[in-house]
């Protein structure tokens, strides 16, 4: 008997456990003056309610992951504006960096904490500075993710969204048009020209912010998605193709409970570059839901007009969100 996904808005009650990684380590240096390094660009607010994108975040995720089940990676000169909006936060699941080294080791060192502590967790990993529209549809795409994941344990998913233009500051995922042959009992994984729920593909290649003309060749293309910057996987699977692709990063956070000195010394990599742009196991869900990743001024100019927030720019730059 085919077993029903759970009601939207409730929270998954997986076999397995399922946590969120709410990743708020960026620098945000391409949003300066704005984002500083005391307060980074999570910790902005865009919205008409007047919160954060790491609370907005927090919200989003809570609805179908309970609190007690979301860790946060944050450096530790935030854990303060962390507190300040996730206050009920279990001290365990703040897990602070001495430095900030990009995503390839806050994954990692999130990974070993929940390897060692729940064995084969689910990690559902976020960024903290992305604008999402539709949001009954982005949880839909979490638990469907989560639903594969339990089906196929080994698979590393990266979330992507279909292109709406072609843009270079932004990362694409080359994605087979071709049925996903992957054993599950739960899915049918469609092919690219149709359109429904989440889709599932198998993923060929990463490609980093193109110039122009390859943008829009991708554009035409049809088989190219762009990174939304989201990942669901398993721990043990994270943590095993860190150390096949980055030794030194698994090596250095080998002891989650004593890194200060090692952290400092590790290569500020992302997760992209580290693992899956050399894995074989990679897959990429297509998901619906509205998304604006918030690394440029345009970008975050496009929301605050949506939004009705008023700002002042100054030489191209937003210095003020009012």
């Amino acid at each position: 008997m085919k077993r029903k996904i759970t009601a939207q808005g409730s929270r998954l009650k997986a076999q397995g456990p399922v946590y969120a990684v709410i990743l708020v380590g960026g620098k945000g240096k391409r949003l300066r003056p704005l984002s500083t390094n005391a307060r980074p660009k999570a910790f902005l607010s865009i919205t008409q309610d007047g919160k954060t994108m790491f609370r907005l975040t927090l919200d989003r995720i809570k609805k179908i992951i309970p609190a007690k089940n979301i860790i946060v990676v944050a450096n530790r000169l935030h854990a303060s504006l962390v507190k300040k909006d996730f206050p009920n936060i279990d001290r365990e699941n703040l897990l602070l960096e001495p430095v900030s080294r990009n995503t390839a080791p806050a994954v990692t060192f999130a990974a070993a904490v929940l390897k060692k502590r729940r064995g084969g967790a689910i990690m559902v990993v976020l960024p903290s500075d992305q604008y999402i529209e539709g949001e009954e549809m982005y949880r839909d795409s979490i638990k469907r993710g989560i639903d594969f994941l339990k089906h196929n344990p080994s698979a590393l998913l990266a979330l992507g969204i279909r292109p709406a233009h072609p843009a270079t500051g932004l990362g694409y995922i080359k994605v087979k048009s071709s049925k996903l042959k992957v054993q599950s009992s739960k899915l049918k994984v469609q092919n690219l020209c149709a359109a429904s729920r989440p889709k599932i593909y198998k993923a060929e290649r990463f490609v980093e912010k193109p110039n122009l003309a390859l943008a829009r060749q991708f554009i035409e293309d049809g088989g190219y998605l762009w990174n939304a910057g989201a990942f669901i996987f398993g721990a043990g699977s994270i943590l095993k193709a860190i150390r096949r692709f980055s030794p030194e990063i698994s090596n250095g956070l080998s002891d989650p409970g004593n890194i200060n000195s090692a952290y400092k010394r590790l290569t500020d990599i992302s997760i992209d570059y580290a693992v899956m742009e050399k894995a074989k196991n990679i897959y990429c869900m297509e998901c619906g839901y509205g998304w604006k990743d918030m690394g440029s001024f345009e970008a975050l100019g496009e929301v605050l007009r949506i939004e009705e927030r008023d700002f002042v720019a100054k030489d191209g730059r937003l210095v003020k969100i009012l």
